[in-house]
């Protein structure tokens, strides 16, 4: 295989990583603008290796030499408002592509992609939403929509993810990179966009009734961004004849950083959180844990082992995971984005 990486900085690394870990039979190639990144970790810790040495690089100067080279598939991993232009030029060169999220900035793009994508069906494509391969999220997700479960109806939702900006990336100052930029895309709605994923996921059986939102810049960093989010919907299920209000936040600044869903019911409820692996589960005033061991990039590993065994195999990816759930997930952050700026 002739494998492409767009960007090499902490997720295009990761994703390198992850292709060597699975011995992919491969020859890499990559593109990126800037060589500010080091050679990174697993844990983002700065090594003394040469990434083009390390991995057998061949950089690629011009992304027009990439009709030369019999490219296979490549990864979008650049700031977020590169990735749209990315993603077109790779779909009218009828090449497999795996998009970092977000998908797009802005809605002109969406349409793009949408009208391109008419043409070019038979092209293997996924969006970088990797929690859908957690165990946590897989976990709740059965637990929503299973009969009888021991939550009963649901009647409270409520997501929160807030982690300081400044922890992102260790290895480099918070105020130059994309979540931070505005002209690159960033902001903490579309850089937590991973949550708003999820939460379709998770209710794609319920229709949004009502909803408000709110953000705003509170603190004092060095951004020109959104560092605050928070939005209340009410969703609304014929089937199961009830009604749900969940409330989603996020944020740039809390420390420690916190990743947690709570989900209350008419017999039940339960609390789990993504940063200790488990689950709370309160029935019947009996508290019961549930736990889940798995290692921050086992997750990715799976993702890009998806990935790669669709392209080998020439199989359609499903449309959870494809440029179709990108183009909805990011559609609905923009509308989120638009009513409260």
């Amino acid at each position: 295989m002739n494998i492409l990486i767009l960007g090499l900085g902490s997720i295009g690394q990761r994703h390198l990583r992850n292709l060597n870990k699975l011995k992919i039979n491969a020859k890499y190639f990559a593109y990126r603008k800037k060589f500010s990144s080091p050679s990174l970790s697993t844990f983002n810790k700065v090594l003394k290796t040469n990434i083009k040495k390390k991995y057998s690089l061949n950089y690629i100067n011009n992304l027009k030499d990439i009709k030369r080279k019999n490219i296979d598939c490549a990864f979008v991993c650049t700031p977020s408002s590169h990735h749209a232009e990315q993603t077109i030029f790779l779909l009218k060169n009828n090449i497999n592509c795996f998009i970092e999220k977000p998908l797009a900035t802005n809605f002109s793009q969406l349409k793009k992609i949408e009208k391109i994508l008419k043409s070019k069906k038979n092209i293997i494509t996924m969006i970088g939403y990797q929690l859908k391969f957690n165990p946590i999220i897989n976990y709740l997700e059965k637990i929503i929509y299973k009969k009888n479960a021991f939550l009963g109806k649901i009647l409270y939702v409520n997501i929160s993810h807030g982690e300081h900006i400044d922890d992102f990336h260790p290895y480099e100052s918070y105020k130059g990179s994309y979540a931070a930029t505005k002209k690159l895309g960033g902001g903490v709605v579309l850089s937590q966009i991973h949550e708003i994923d999820y939460f379709l996921n998770l209710f794609k059986g319920y229709k949004i009734i009502k909803s408000n939102s709110l953000s705003s810049k509170v603190t004092d960093l060095d951004i020109d961004v959104e560092d605050v989010f928070t939005s209340s919907f009410l969703l609304k299920n014929r089937k199961y004849k009830n009604k749900i209000l969940c409330n989603l936040n996020l944020n740039y600044f809390e420390r420690p950083k916190r990743r947690k869903i709570q989900i209350l019911g008419s017999r039940g409820s339960l609390s789990a959180c993504l940063n200790s692996q488990k689950i709370e589960i309160f029935k019947k005033n009996k508290k019961s844990i549930l736990k889940f061991k798995y290692k921050k990039n086992d997750i990715f590993i799976k993702e890009i082992k998806y990935f790669i065994d669709h392209v080998k195999n020439k199989k359609k990816i499903n449309d959870r995971y494809n440029i179709i759930n990108g183009i909805k997930t990011s559609s609905f952050a923009l509308k989120l984005r638009k009513k409260i700026h």
